[in-house]
């Protein structure tokens, strides 16, 4: 591979613009190619040395690597082309539709050492990177992620468009197998479940709340930690974070009006302009030209995958007892 990586992009839509925009800003890389099935998205890119094609697979000499931000029902069979090609690939979340279809796009990218990354954006979110050196063992996490509806992502239900951040972030977390998992949810303004809410445990003994929501007043995306020593409030929009340490000071029984002061208090201001987009790009380039293990790898997307698909099952199981 030369000094310069050439780059394309699969999907000119909302998110893939950004990941367009994203390439253009960096110097190891040349953006050689875009594939779009909408030729108004195509003529968006007004520069004349990109190839551009309403066929994906009209690239394929253009490029030695892709982001490929289709719709999820497409991931497989586009990334399966790149791989099976000899191409790096920045595939969004979800990663495929099914578990086995991530499991095989995983071993072709092992047998041929290729770069597979996932676009779980919320892994280089700073007030998430920042808290895993406080991470022990966690015995109880409740995560909030809620937002109005945009209508985007509507090819998808929430548990796979927003809820799965959470959980891949919880897995990364935990680090245990999952014991059990129950779910419930419905379905406001599309055909799809538009508000969930998922209880997971683990074999380490950790409990999880999750609720997820497109169909809200308002946004919030907060996820609060509990272990012994510690609880942690992590604000993934504000990317801050409020640790609270118990301190007994010799105490044996705490009384009511004590309580606060039986805690030492630190927070954790982060920078707030932070691009987690353009850390995302830079990191699957990196992995790119070095050839190590991508920051989000398929196996990982392929675990957060599966417990989203148990979540909707069991939501499926579920639908009739819950009330929208």
């Amino acid at each position: 591979m030369g000094s310069s990586i050439r780059v394309g992009v699969v999907g000119l839509g909302y998110l893939g613009s950004f990941h367009l925009e994203k390439y253009f800003k960096l110097n190891n890389i040349t953006v050689t190619a875009v594939s779009d099935i909408n030729q108004s998205a195509l003529d968006k890119v007004r520069d004349k040395s990109i190839f551009k094609s309403l066929n994906y697979k009209d690239i394929i000499d253009y490029v030695d690597a892709v982001s490929i931000v289709s719709n999820t029902d497409n991931h497989y069979t586009i990334a399966k082309f790149f791989l099976e090609n000899g191409k790096d690939i920045l595939v969004e979340k979800p990663i495929t539709s099914t578990v086995e279809q991530a499991d095989e796009l995983i071993k072709i990218a092992e047998d041929k050492a290729l770069i597979l990354q996932v676009g779980h954006l919320e892994r280089f979110n700073p007030a998430i990177v920042a808290f895993q050196e406080y991470v022990k063992k966690p015995m109880f996490i409740e995560s909030i992620r809620i937002s109005p509806f945009f209508g985007r992502s509507t090819d998808i239900d929430v548990v796979r468009d927003l809820m799965i951040h959470d959980i891949d972030i919880i897995l990364s977390i935990v680090k245990s197998k999952v014991k059990s998992v129950h779910g419930v949810g419905g379905s406001i303004l599309t055909d799809k479940i538009d508000i969930a809410n998922a209880r997971i445990v683990f074999d380490s003994g950790c409990v999880v709340n999750i609720t997820s929501s497109r169909v809200s007043f308002k946004k919030e995306r907060k996820i609060r930690i509990f272990q012994s020593d510690l609880y942690a409030s992590i604000d993934y929009d504000k990317k801050n974070i409020k640790i609270y340490r118990l301190d007994k000071k010799g105490k044996t029984v705490i009384k009511p009006l004590d309580f606060l002061s039986c805690f030492k208090i630190k927070k954790l201001k982060l920078p707030s302009d932070v691009d987690q987009l353009q850390l995302e790009i830079e990191s699957f380039i990196n992995s790119v030209i070095t050839r190590s293990s991508p920051a989000v790898s398929g196996v990982d997307a392929r675990n957060a995958l599966e417990v989203a698909l148990k979540i909707l099952s069991d939501i499926e199981v579920n639908i009739n007892d819950t009330i929208c």
